[in-house]
């Protein structure tokens, strides 16, 4: 690690140390962290209908049942509820929910007859709003150059198992000795606001290069730029910010010849791949782009895994005792609460999905989250077990378009849960179940999971 911490370190496989200064700065950071941050995305949307954010899988399991794998969105509401539609369209624009799970996999996996392009608006487009089209936005040979380039030059090469040791196990274990001092001190703690928040803040700070002097702006900045549906004028502040952030640290480490510590400017700098390289505009967006896209669904998908394991104890006491649990644990979470609900397309052409006809033109919402719970897939697809055999959920998508992020994502969820098991064994819930809800439609997660330590354990 650097030792005068102008950086939170370089990613050439040096293990992140928490000396006092780190650990103070960190302590600052999550002291600071807004509660407006830790809640859902849609808790300011007046428009989603307050049941339909508790339990989506209820709601769309039955109109899926009575209706089909595909229902229209006329007026507003999917059947007789208020949803949100997070997409651009004009009024006169038809819109689809689909709800089925081969159904989602024909609409992801169809390049010709539904799109990227276009299909992204509303909220997205505040974190959207670019001098270039990203790669969620592209298709075809296009999107292919652009995934190449990442998946092949910058991820295959910098951020794989050595991330994982050096930089996401450390921080995880960092969070969770600090956790255990709270207990030690006779307090609570919340794996919200102390443990996945903070993780990803770290993590994708890491990633991009933050300067750890400026930490605390970088989460500042994430709040505001996460509220686009409660202040879409102060997330388009944020997005500016952030872009001019970037930016300068890019110029400024490019006249310095800084380009080579590893992380994702650096990555993107060296990148070649047929003849097609990043340009800095391109570099800058791309580290702009992982706040909300790096960011926000993995922090909520790590406080879904919390929630999951404390409201089965059993199945945390089984995998405290056994480790070979751990991947199908985090698959089984990532299955059974996704944090990231909707993904949206296009209809290039007149189709027919899953017997309905879609017109060319239309919004289509892939609902992941309900159709992680098709009962035509799964047995008892509502209940949590770590013991489920595996069947490849929808969370991260499939096909050419699959999540690229999910080379991050896994191996953050997976080291939370091993920190849990090794380092908070008997650690539970701090309240009622029934007490904690998780909401949201476009984004889920519970606002705060809060723990302390289980005085009465064996192990």
């Amino acid at each position: 690690m650097m030792n005068d911490h102008r950086t939170i370190l370089t990613n050439s496989g040096e293990r992140l140390v928490f000396d006092d200064t780190l650990a103070a700065l960190l302590d600052r950071t999550i002291k600071a962290i807004p509660e407006t941050q830790l809640a859902s995305a849609d808790d300011w949307v007046p428009t989603l209908d307050p049941e339909v954010s508790r339990d989506p899988f209820t709601y769309f399991g039955k109109l899926r049942e009575d209706i089909g794998d595909v229902i229209p969105y006329a007026d507003g509401k999917f059947g007789n509820r208020a949803v949100y539609s997070p997409f651009v369209r004009n009024p006169d624009t038809p819109i689809f929910a689909v709800l089925g799970y081969d159904a989602i996999k024909q609409m992801v996996t169809d390049s010709e007859h539904f799109r990227n392009a276009g299909a992204y608006g509303e909220h997205t487009k505040v974190q959207l709003t670019n001098a270039i089209t990203t790669v969620n936005e592209l298709d075809g040979a296009e999107h292919k150059v652009i995934r190449n380039l990442f998946d092949r030059q910058v991820f295959a090469k910098h951020f794989r198992s050595d991330f994982t040791k050096s930089v996401i196990m450390p921080a995880a274990e960092h969070l969770c000795d600090r956790i255990r001092g709270k207990f030690d001190r006779g307090e609570e703690a919340d794996l919200n606001r102390d443990f996945a928040l903070p993780l990803l803040y770290i993590t994708i700070g890491v990633v991009v290069g933050v300067p750890m002097e400026r930490i605390g702006e970088f989460v500042e900045m994430g709040d505001a730029a996460f509220g686009g549906a409660r202040d879409p004028q102060a997330a388009m502040t944020a997005i500016g910010k952030l872009t001019e952030f970037f930016s300068e640290q890019y110029e400024q480490r490019r006249a310095a010849d800084d380009l080579d510590r590893g992380d994702l400017m650096s990555a993107m700098s060296k990148a070649s791949h047929d003849g097609r390289e990043f340009s800095a505009e391109e570099i800058v967006i791309y580290c702009r782009f992982l706040l909300p896209g790096g960011i926000e669904t993995t922090w909520r998908q790590t406080a879904n895994l919390g929630y999951a394991m404390m409201l089965h104890p059993e199945q945390f006491r089984e995998i405290v005792e056994d480790h070979i649990l751990i991947p199908n644990a985090v698959e089984e979470s990532i299955r059974w609460q996704a944090s990231g609900f909707v993904v949206p397309r296009m209809s290039a052409k007149d189709v027919m999905l899953a017997g309905t006809y879609i017109p060319a033109g239309s919004s289509m919402m892939g609902i992941f989250g309900v159709a992680n719970r098709d009962p035509r897939i799964w047995d008892d697809p509502d209940v949590f077990d770590i013991h489920r055999k595996r069947i490849a959920h929808l969370t991260f998508s499939i096909g050419k378009h699959a999540c690229m992020g999910q080379i991050l994502a896994r191996p953050i969820v997976t080291e939370a849960l091993r920190a849990f098991v090794t380092k908070l064994p008997d650690m539970e819930l701090a309240c009622n179940a029934e007490d904690i809800g998780t909401s949201g439609f476009q984004i889920r997660c519970p606002s705060s999971v809060p723990v302390r330590h289980r005085p009465t354990a064996s192990y």
